[in-house]
Order: C-alpha cells, then structure tokens, then sequence
C-alpha cells in the first residue's frame, strides 16, 4: 500500500492518495466493506445501543409510586418521630437541670 501526499497549488489545501493498486481486488474490497462497516456502526449502532441502555437504566432505578396504603404507615412512622422528638426533648430538659454540663 502506498500512500503519497500531493501538495496542491494552494497552500492551505492537501490531498491524501492512498494507493492500492499493488493489493489483490478481494482484499480491496474486504478492506472497503470494512470501513463501510465502521462507519456504519459508529454512526448508527453505538449511538442507538447507547440510547436504548440509559433509558433502560433510568427505569430500572426509578422509584416506585407510594399507593394509598404507604401513606398511612409513613404517616404513622412520622407520627411516632415526633413522639420520639418530643421525649428526647424532655429528657435533655431534666439532664441540663440535673447535671448542667453533660452535652460537653
């Protein structure tokens, strides 16, 4: 395979010339059914395989809807927090009057 640069006429223009003349024309034609084939995977297949992956992705890790039955109990669990906060709250009130300097 040979592979000649031409300059042209104009200095900010150049052309590639690659030669296979000296190839087999099977192997040409593999060789051009190779990049066809490239360039076709590149510019459709990835892209596409790319798309449908991340899509495939976001459903997969989407949270799932809370139905009438989860809002009760996560109802009830916020109600027992308050309760909690609420006895924690008079439990560090009898602390800081019992031993003043316990939450160093």
């Amino acid at each position: 395979m040979d592979i000649t640069v031409d300059k042209l006429p104009d200095a900010a223009s150049h052309a590639v010339n690659v030669s296979m003349s000296g190839m087999p024309e099977g192997i040409q034609v593999l060789m051009v059914l190779m990049g066809v084939s490239l360039v076709l995977l590149i510019l459709f297949v990835v892209p596409m395989w790319l798309f449908l992956h991340y899509r495939a992705r976001a459903k997969r890790e989407a949270p799932a809807p809370v139905l009438g039955p989860d809002i009760a109990e996560l109802a009830q669990i916020a109600r027992i927090a308050e309760r909690l906060e609420r006895r924690l709250e008079a439990m560090e009130t009898l602390m800081d009057a019992d031993r003043p300097g316990w939450r160093r």
